[in-house]
């Protein structure tokens, strides 16, 4: 909170009961003296939000003399007064659960490197292991390339130097990534196949969410670097790694089968699911390189098992070879390294993504604080003219989304940079570097619906949450996503608004392109004039959908909307129970893989 001066007689009157009856929690345990400290903090921080707002009071009503006997006409006064929103005064500025000191857990070795540079200690350690991962990337793939010589070798350096990152950036914290990676590896050794995908989600699900509540707790409201990302990340990779060994599983089940086509017990696997699935469980030296890769722990992006695996034994390299015997040879053996298939160049893929992070971290650090999504709900912009609100509202949250594009960027150009995003080639023989691709800036930008919105931010957990939960749910899929999202997220009241809004815009969206798309396509003006509209649409209801996710608060929340008197929440809701086809009934369902292929080893 700001300094405070000297407690007035109300505030003295009303904090000197809360002092007597938490007095005696400041001899005992931490925990408790800590709930004193913010029982207090945040009491007082209301009470002086009440001496701001009596004092604007009587600036504004001098005339008027509030003396005993007119008590009641308080209220009146405060009606006839031209006065701001009082709830402006009694938002704190400093966040309950972060009263004097910093919740970091890194090092703090290059503390007075922080201080010359103006970041905060964690954001420096962070762009510093950022910059060590991308070097180490390069002479990991210079140094040790994909040979059957040097198999453990790459396991074994990648894994050493990601717990050595972890250490840096996090600290202690770091055990909270080997607790939950070796507790998961024990359960899907012990626990059958046909139950071990369901316990290891449940389990890393409760652990991921055990560490937002304590942050929750205790960093409230706060953007302190910690564990909870690189932990959200591996809740992905180990998720995903026991369903694609149950598909393994569903696999061999249905390979013991005379006919599998009548095995009603054990679905067929769908395409997707064929190609992910891994029939055994990983050697340890493999799984802790999974999970720690120097390239990926801080800020990933996701890499399922099957790619990476891929990627270190070198496997992803011979859709490249250098001629044509190479390329016959490389289709009779598919899985063995030849060592005339060269490594694609990655410095093209490299260079353009760091400079499009740069151009993003140059938003990011002249425009993010300035327009602030917070300011949205100030009293000053409530009262601006409509147009201006909404200006500012659009601009403020580009801002916000510039962050995001700078580090998904910056995450994708480092693994490229040891040769991991490799996948395949395209039609005219190039190298596509796109495997871990997590943000497409221009096409979300410029898209003219929420779904290809969606499809282009954050793509590597939509594929994720595709995979582990659309097509494995037979009804609410779209729902049940979003909400597996808002859990995976946090608990901020602000994430589940977001979340659940979005899916309502979803079907909303489904709705008017089944419905009201076809009217505007009988000649090229009228379909610019849906694509302006559409766009115009899109951004208004990821603007509104997000803004939540960053307000965090239910307070604010229901404050920014109803400023908005409900408009997007109330006509999304609408649309998506009038409209026909909103639903997912008439998606269309998986294609289940050809049963020849399920029995061909990984």
């Amino acid at each position: 909170m700001a300094t405070r001066g000297p407690q007035t007689k109300v505030q003295k009157v009303m904090v000197q009961p809360i002092n007597l009856i938490f007095r005696y929690l400041q001899n005992r345990s931490r925990i408790q003296v800590w709930l004193y400290e913010q029982a207090t903090t945040r009491i007082e921080g209301y009470i002086i939000g009440f001496d701001e707002y009596m004092n604007l009071v009587l600036d504004d009503a001098e005339e008027i003399l509030i003396k005993k006997n007119q008590r009641k006409k308080i209220g009146r006064i405060l009606l006839k007064a031209n006065l701001p929103d009082p709830r402006r005064f009694f938002i704190m500025e400093q966040p309950i659960g972060s009263p004097t000191r910093s919740t970091y857990r890194g090092s703090h070795i290059f503390g007075f490197a922080a201080k010359y540079s103006g970041l905060p200690i964690d954001q420096f350690n962070f762009f510093l292991a950022e910059i060590l991962a991308l070097i180490f990337a390069i002479c990991f793939r210079r140094y040790l390339p994909p040979k059957p010589n040097n198999l453990i070798k790459r396991h074994l350096v990648a894994s050493l130097l990601g717990i050595a990152l972890g250490q840096f950036c996090f600290g202690s914290q770091i055990w909270h990534l080997i607790l939950q990676s070796c507790i998961s590896y024990l359960m899907l050794c012990i626990i059958p196949p046909k139950h071990s995908y369901k316990v290891v989600f449940i389990f890393c699900m409760l652990y991921m969410s055990a560490i937002h509540i304590h942050r929750l707790i205790y960093d409230y409201g706060n953007y302190t670097l910690d564990i909870s990302g690189p932990l959200m990340i591996n809740t992905q990779k180990l998720t995903a790694l026991a369903f694609s060994f149950y598909d393994g599983y569903r696999s061999k089940q249905r390979a013991k089968r005379r006919r599998p086509d009548d095995d009603n017990e054990t679905p067929a696997l769908t395409e997707d699911q064929d190609k992910q699935k891994i029939l055994d469980i990983p050697h340890p030296i493999e799984f802790l390189s999974y999970v720690f890769y120097f390239h990926g722990i801080c800020v990933g992006p996701l890499c399922f098992y099957k790619d990476y695996l891929d990627y270190i034994e070198g496997r992803n390299l011979l859709v490249i070879p250098t001629s044509t015997s190479q390329q016959t040879q490389s289709q009779d053996t598919p899985n063995e390294y030849h060592a005339e298939t060269m490594q694609p160049s990655t410095f093209w893929p490299v260079f353009t993504k760091i400079s499009q992070c740069l151009a993003w971290g140059y938003i990011f650090i002249n425009y993010t604080s300035v327009y602030k999504i917070e300011y949205n709900i100030s009293q000053e912009m409530v009262n601006s003219p409509f147009f201006k609100r909404l200006q500012y509202l659009l601009f403020s949250t580009f801002c916000n989304r510039a962050k995001y594009y700078f580090a998904f960027l910056l995450s994708e150009a480092i693994n490229n940079a040891g040769g991991l995003g490799l996948n395949g080639v395209d039609e005219k023989g190039r190298p596509k570097w796109n495997l871990l691709t997590n943000v497409k800036p221009l096409q979300l930008e410029t898209a003219t619906s929420l779904k290809v919105i969606l499809d282009n931010w954050n793509i590597q957990t939509t594929t994720w949450l595709r995979r582990i939960c659309y097509d494995r749910l037979k009804q609410g899929r779209t729902l049940g996503v979003f909400v597996l999202s808002a859990l995976w997220h946090g608990f901020y009241p602000g994430y589940y608004v977001c979340f659940i809004l979005a899916a309502f815009e979803t079907y909303a969206g489904r709705g008017i392109r089944r419905q009201i798309r076809p009217h505007f396509q009988k000649n090229e003006v009228t379909k610019a004039i849906y694509a302006c509209i559409t766009w115009f649409g899109s951004q208004l209801a990821l603007n509104f959908a997000v803004t939540p996710f960053v307000l965090m608060e239910v307070q604010k929340v229901w404050y920014f909307y109803k400023t908005w008197y409900f408009i997007v929440p109330v006509v999304s809701v609408v649309l998506a129970l009038t409209l026909k086809g909103a639903s997912t009934k008439d998606a269309k369902k998986p294609q289940p893989a050809k049963e020849t292929d399920k029995t061909k080893s990984n």
